[in-house]
């Protein structure tokens, strides 16, 4: 009957046990609304939901009890295990259809907000990363300019010898030694410009000790215009993950080190240590910048939050380390302050088959 009642309006698929009910969740349909009844053989129909309710794939998919147990209790009993209504038989048919006309459409309200929502996430992580690469941009022009003018100036004065016919083969090889190193180093300011900038991220194996040295090469321009000390105590360590990912969480919270040691301290300087342990790695990195200046310090994690003025930063940063550490590597991120600065903490889990 309800199948005849329900057809036409929807796709309908049925299953008349609970053994067919979970075969057919097992093959991922998109499912928009679930009728359940309540006594049903192996399995009732609360214990139903609940392992229903367990699979992530329809944790958001409405349920509606339809059943001839009208008590109070069982009432409750079926809100409680995660359902959405409950009718009871015997049912007004228009009644029926209205509830489940307001419910798929719900859930298609739903899932619309959350696609709205990814969308403008994935729009941010964008951005972020845009911000970055602009960084590396522009520490790129500034690494080229010293070998640029190295090469320029040695050129020029064989250029002036030869003029002047003071030409001497030993020091043109060694000009060419020095121009063929110049140019080699250029070529790998490109290599890692373009290694960063590529869009088919995929897990690689490195050492997590690297990192932290190859994010501070690419602020290297930032870290010559102050003295600072930099200390790299992270232990070497075979990794496989999303290397720029992580390099990416890095350069923020350096850039975050910067800013505020640039204000507030007079001896900078910025260490990172390691823990390594069986099922995961925490890399730590601590700043002598005075700290981080606001009551709940997790709150910094959060979008548009920021301790900065409002000019000089969008408060996303911080924000999209979160979003990267737990959605792209499957770890988590934490601030706290010690008494010269403050220190972030990323731990990243180890997987057996790394």
């Amino acid at each position: 009957m309800i199948m005849e009642l329900l057809k036409g309006k929807y796709a309908l698929k049925l299953a008349n046990s609970p053994k067919k009910a979970l075969d057919l969740l097992q093959n991922k349909p998109k499912i928009d609304l679930i009728l359940l009844d309540i006594m049903m053989p192996e399995i009732d129909g609360y214990e139903m939901c609940k392992i229903i309710k367990n699979n992530p794939l329809y944790i958001n998919t409405p349920i509606i009890f339809l059943t001839a147990l009208e008590k109070t209790s069982d009432i409750v009993k079926g809100f409680e295990c995660g359902a959405v209504d409950y009718i009871t038989k015997p049912f007004i048919p228009e009644v029926l259809k209205a509830r489940v006309k307001t419910h798929v459409e719900l859930k298609l309200l739903h899932d619309n907000i959350i696609n709205d929502l990814e969308a403008k996430e994935e729009m941010l992580f964008r951005q972020s990363r845009m911000t970055t690469l602009g960084e590396m941009f522009e520490n790129v022009t500034h690494q080229w300019k010293q070998p640029l003018s190295v090469i320029n100036m040695s050129c020029s004065i064989q250029k002036i010898n030869y003029d002047l016919g003071e030409f001497n083969i030993d020091e043109v090889i060694e000009t060419l030694d020095t121009v063929i190193s110049e140019t080699e180093y250029l070529s790998q300011t490109i290599d890692d410009f373009r290694d960063f900038a590529r869009n088919d991220a995929e897990k690689e194996i490195f050492d997590i000790r690297d990192i932290f040295t190859h994010a501070v090469e690419i602020l290297s321009y930032r870290f010559n215009k102050i003295s600072i000390e930099i200390y790299n105590e992270i232990d070497s360590f075979k990794y496989r993950s999303y290397k720029n990912y992580i390099i990416q969480i890095v350069i923020n919270i350096l850039n975050n080190a910067l800013d505020a040691m640039k204000k507030n301290s007079d001896n900078m300087w910025i260490r990172a240590e390691s823990i390594i342990k069986e099922s995961e790695i925490i890399i730590k990195i601590c700043d002598s910048g005075g700290g981080i200046h606001i009551d709940d310090i997790d709150s910094v994690f959060e979008k548009y939050v920021t301790t900065k003025e409002k000019t000089e930063d969008s408060g996303i940063g911080l924000y999209m380390c979160r979003q990267i550490a737990e959605k792209k590597l499957c770890g988590k991120i934490s601030a706290y302050n010690s008494p010269e600065g403050a220190c972030f903490e990323l731990l990243l889990p180890i997987f057996k088959e790394d």
